[in-house]
């Protein structure tokens, strides 16, 4: 098997006040050649430039006019890669705040993600711009627990999504499932629709 690139961006938030979303989505998109990884950037690339954006201008979900989110997405969808999610539906916590430390919630999201893939020494890319004690031990915590049985992981970085067009488009993904569990949202199911030839799963998960 060969070493997959996975780059990986959340949607929602792993809070659980009044004010935070219904649903935490962890999201990736998995490239098994780094070729096919680097066309893809290249058309986010084009579309930023034919948009007469500055080459800092990011693709996010929350901020990216939704015509040209659909236009992202049907623009990568010919290429050969997957995208796959876990997310969390905090309605099914029956109106019961659990007391969670949210930085460990959201890096055990992380594993339970990767532990839905077939992966075999994967290079993996996440969205963050935490302090390097916090990266540091959040790597260290996910190569120890997806190595346990196989080699998962070959290495883990945290990188900072303004200068990764790849973990943007992971937003875009993320962002696009957490839309699609929005019943009550006109466009709920519009983005999914153009990424479905690409989905590998999407899975609901409980916290334990």
């Amino acid at each position: 098997m060969k070493r997959q690139l996975v780059f990986i961006d959340d949607s929602g938030d792993p809070g659980f006040k009044l004010h935070s979303s219904s649903h935490f989505v962890m999201a990736c998109a998995v490239f098994m050649e780094d070729s096919v990884a680097e066309q893809v950037a290249e058309e986010l690339k084009n579309l930023r430039k034919s948009k007469g954006w500055n080459d800092e201008a990011e693709f996010k979900f929350t901020k990216t006019r939704k015509p040209v989110v659909k236009e992202l997405l049907q623009a990568v969808a010919k290429y050969d890669f997957t995208v796959s999610a876990v997310y969390i539906d905090k309605s099914e916590l029956s109106g019961i705040v659990p007391i969670i430390d949210q930085s460990k919630l959201y890096n055990w999201t992380i594993k339970v993600l990767l532990e839905t893939l077939p992966l075999k020494d994967a290079r993996i890319r996440i969205d963050g711009r935490s302090s390097k004690q916090y990266m540091r031990t959040a790597s260290s915590y996910l190569r120890k627990e997806l190595n346990k049985k196989s080699h998962k992981i070959l290495n883990v970085r945290f990188e900072d999504s303004r200068r990764n067009d790849l973990i943007q488009l992971a937003d875009i993904v993320a962002g696009s499932i957490n839309r699609s569990l929005q019943k009550d949202k006109t466009d709920s199911g519009e983005y999914l629709a153009i990424l479905k030839p690409k989905i590998g799963s999407i899975t609901k998960i409980k916290i334990k």
